[in-house]
């Protein structure tokens, strides 16, 4: 068992099971992972979770139907729509799907839901209208196998034909478009092969397959990295390693048989020396005009306490989050940006900027390629990554606005390291006026209206305290609901009704892309179980721009002033629209909860 790790642990069982050995043996301290999970307070109600709790009973033997007199296959199937969607999403749907698969139950309502769910390119996304990934395809492809879909069936040879399509260089698969090749969205691809009995080493682009690239990234201990550069979550990435070698496919099951790799035209796939990867796709390099004014050398200690000294008056500079992005070109940088990530977004003209990778999957190879001479991390980054760049010899300044002085104190960081000191010191003190203007207007205000901040809703994500969204919530005049919950966190549905907030704030888009639905607006004023609630009844359900709610950077104030609208219209005026402008599709639920939470939702990484 891995301490503290539900997710982790999860994924280990069933490396465990997936190489034929019983979990149940697996103790430390006479402690099975098994006991672990019975030691951990579970009161989350996610679809996914519901699905992963049987799935991992079952690799136990236990019968999920009675244990320790609860049946959670009852649970799980309160979460089945009449249309067979399973919770609100289709990768609840699949999760859902290998949950009843394992437990016997009839999932053929299910099936035909997200056979419907196929996009024209011949892939799957992780809700209604979003993008096609490598990672919510193969999902899906074993979800249909495991519920009675032939392997020969349309919908599974044109998603395989997408995984085909979508497959790097490298041999391996990544999650997004500019994203870097890596072991989870590889391992993904595996099984969903080995569940439809195609041979991953026949899946191949550049002379490279799946197996060789996911082989490549074990390390001298047995462990496998993320990615070639970054070392993330070992323990989670070798049970996953182990998994797909096996040739098992989801949901793994007590003594079941999986395609045999090593039976394939390789003699021996698991000692093959691994092919060298491609080379890296040229990127063609943006000019810029060297500064020519005289320069002081700098010496800057950034969020984490290392200290860069800057010699030269940084040219060629790239951002690895949007956060600090929207620094510099605040701080009227943008001819020197050369490589931002493909969720930098704002402003427009960030989107004409050279694409690096995305937020925790950096393509280093296009760094090297734009020759940078400074370099603006973030920490959700990860440490191997920042680290690997620093060897490599590139001056490295990780920023970590957790707070809005934080914001406030990065953006001064910014400044000083790009000679930029005057500039960011009027922004600094443009942002602080605007919000000693909303605080004034406050003082004599005795009302706060209970607010919450919702992030996501299978299960119900919130922004509890020590978080950017309290803090704004509570200079804006209201009271975080959810104040007793550390950090950003999950609550139950219980807890939502007992705490019944006035006003609900969510995010824009959440990965609909441009025009898409507000899952979480609709959610709260159409589920039935919600509509007591007194933010629901007085229409007080508000959509905010995701990218200025969650992102530390010179918008908060716009924030701020558009939460205070909406907590006292008597003292700001009311807020004109609370509908969505579907910004940022997707940033807010992987940044904010995987790199400020350290969770992907428990659905992929």
């Amino acid at each position: 068992m891995v301490e503290g790790s539900i997710g982790t642990t999860w994924f280990a069982v069933t490396a465990i099971s997936s190489a034929g050995e019983d979990p149940q043996t697996w103790r430390v301290n006479e402690n099975s992972p098994l006991d672990y999970w019975n030691s951990i307070k579970d009161d989350a109600d996610g679809t996914g979770e519901m699905a992963k709790k049987i799935t991992y009973l079952v690799q136990f033997g236990v019968d999920p139907h009675d244990y320790n007199g609860h049946n959670y296959v009852t649970d799980l199937k309160s979460k089945v729509k009449s249309s067979g969607e399973i919770g609100d999403f289709i990768y609840t749907t699949y999760w859902g799907i290998f949950g009843l698969v394992a437990t016997g139950e009839d999932v053929s309502t299910s099936v035909a839901w997200l056979k419907q769910q196929q996009q024209d390119d011949g892939g799957f996304a992780w809700a209604e209208g979003g993008v096609s990934d490598s990672d919510d395809t193969a999902a899906s492809i074993m979800a249909l196998i495991a519920g009675g879909v032939s392997p020969n069936d349309p919908v599974i040879t044109n998603a395989i034909q997408y995984l085909r399509d979508v497959q790097e260089p490298t041999g391996g698969f990544n999650y997004g478009y500019y994203s870097e090749s890596n072991l989870a969205s590889t391992a993904w691809v595996i099984q969903a092969l080995a569940a439809c009995g195609v041979d991953p080493l026949t899946v191949t682009n550049n002379g490279n397959n799946p197996i060789d690239y996911l082989l490549s990234l074990q390390q001298a201990d047995g462990s496998f990295k993320y990615t070639e550069y970054v070392v993330d979550s070992p323990v989670s990435m070798t049970a996953r390693a182990v998994t797909a070698l096996s040739g098992k496919s989801y949901p793994i099951m007590p003594l079941q048989t999986g395609y045999d790799i090593r039976s394939s035209t390789y003699a021996d796939v698991i000692s093959k020396t691994p092919v060298p990867t491609a080379s890296p796709e040229t990127t063609p390099t943006p000019t810029s005009t060297k500064p020519t004014g005289k320069w002081n050398p700098v010496t800057i200690t950034d969020d984490y306490g290392y200290t860069v000294t800057i010699t030269e008056e940084p040219s060629r500079i790239i951002s690895l989050a949007p956060a600090n992005t929207e620094i510099l070109f605040a701080l009227g940088l943008n001819d020197s940006i050369i490589g931002v990530t493909e969720y930098c977004n704002y402003p427009e003209e960030a989107a004409t900027k050279p694409i690096i990778g995305g937020y925790t999957t950096v393509n280093v190879e296009r760094v090297i390629t734009q020759d940078p001479d400074l370099i603006f991390a973030y920490y959700g980054n990860g440490e191997d990554l920042i680290n690997h760049l620093r060897n490599l010899g590139y001056p490295v300044i990780t920023l970590n606005s957790d707070s809005i002085d934080g914001t406030l104190h990065d953006i001064e960081i910014v400044g000083q390291a790009t000679g930029k000191t005057t500039e960011a010191q009027e922004l600094v003190d443009n942002m602080q006026g605007r919000i000693e203007d909303v605080k004034e207007k406050l003082k004599n205000v005795t009302t706060a209206p209970r607010t919450i901040h919702c992030m996501w809703t299978d299960p119900l994500w919130v922004s509890g305290n020590n978080t950017f969204q309290d803090e704004m919530i509570k200079i804006a005049g209201g009271t975080n609901a959810f104040n007793d919950v550390e950090g950003w966190g999950v609550v139950t549905l219980e807890k939502l009704l007992t705490t019944d907030p006035e006003i609900i704030i969510v995010d824009s888009g959440m990965g609909m892309g441009e025009g898409g639905t507000d899952i979480l607006k609709n959610y709260f004023e159409e589920e039935a179980r919600l509509q007591t609630l007194s933010a629901v009844k007085n229409n007080q359900v508000y959509v905010i721009n995701a990218d200025i709610m969650d992102r530390g950077g010179p918008r908060i104030v716009d924030c701020i002033e558009t939460l205070a609208k909406i907590e006292h219209p008597e003292l700001f005026g009311a807020q004109e629209d609370n509908t969505s402008s579907a910004s940022s599709p997707g940033f807010s639920i992987i940044i904010t909860c995987a790199a400020v939470c350290g969770i992907f939702f428990f659905r992929k990484r």
